[in-house]
């Protein structure tokens, strides 16, 4: 194992290691040691830098969270581009959706760590839907519509296989996002 001496690298990488571990294995099945020696990193830098598997996990996604939120703007006069954006971002990035399909299952209804603040982030998000609507509509459901929309084609891929047979992978992505697109426009058309 390499050993690094640059903190800062050495949390860019467990953070990335643990984004995947935690995808795929969820809180509990994750293991600190897989995660270490995927990012080459001493497993005691773990603990030093970051802190215990839970905290490790709350990192690694707000770590994923802060891109989304960078790379995916929101408008309220183009939601449609907006939804678009988010199915791009999600199906490069499908790690961002497992982590929530984690976090969900290890919480349960019970309140996520920093709920206050990600909150705030999503509310800024219905804001936008709601100026988009002129007030007239539900913009909570139509934004949560919006994420299920994105979300669920990168959650269940054994089930765009299914419903979309015999389509090559790409031809069906393409479809559906635009279908996505079409569909969040129709959401906040007047």
């Amino acid at each position: 194992m390499a050993r690094r001496y640059d903190r800062d690298e050495s949390v860019r990488l467990l953070l990335e290691a643990s984004a995947e571990e935690f995808a795929r294995h969820g809180v509990g099945g994750a293991r600190v040691d897989r995660i270490a020696e995927r990012a080459e990193v001493n497993k005691a830098s773990i603990y030093s830098y970051i802190g215990n598997k839970d905290e490790l996990f709350q990192a690694a996604l707000q770590t994923k969270l802060g891109q989304l939120a960078d790379r995916v703007a929101i408008e309220s006069d183009d939601l449609a581009a907006y939804a678009g954006d988010l199915f791009d971002f999600l199906t490069a990035e499908p790690v961002v959706a497992w982590l929530f399909e984690q976090e969900g299952l290890h919480y349960g209804t019970a309140d996520v760590p920093a709920l206050a603040e990600r909150s705030g982030y999503f509310q800024s998000r219905v804001a936008a839907v709601r100026d988009a609507l002129g007030g007239d509509g539900d913009a909570e459901a139509i934004y949560f519509s919006i994420i299920a929309m994105c979300y669920w084609y990168v959650a269940a891929p054994q089930l765009v296989r299914m419903v979309f047979g015999g389509v090559a992978p790409e031809e069906a992505k393409s479809r559906y996002r635009s279908h996505v697109v079409a569909t969040a426009a129709a959401m906040v058309a007047h």
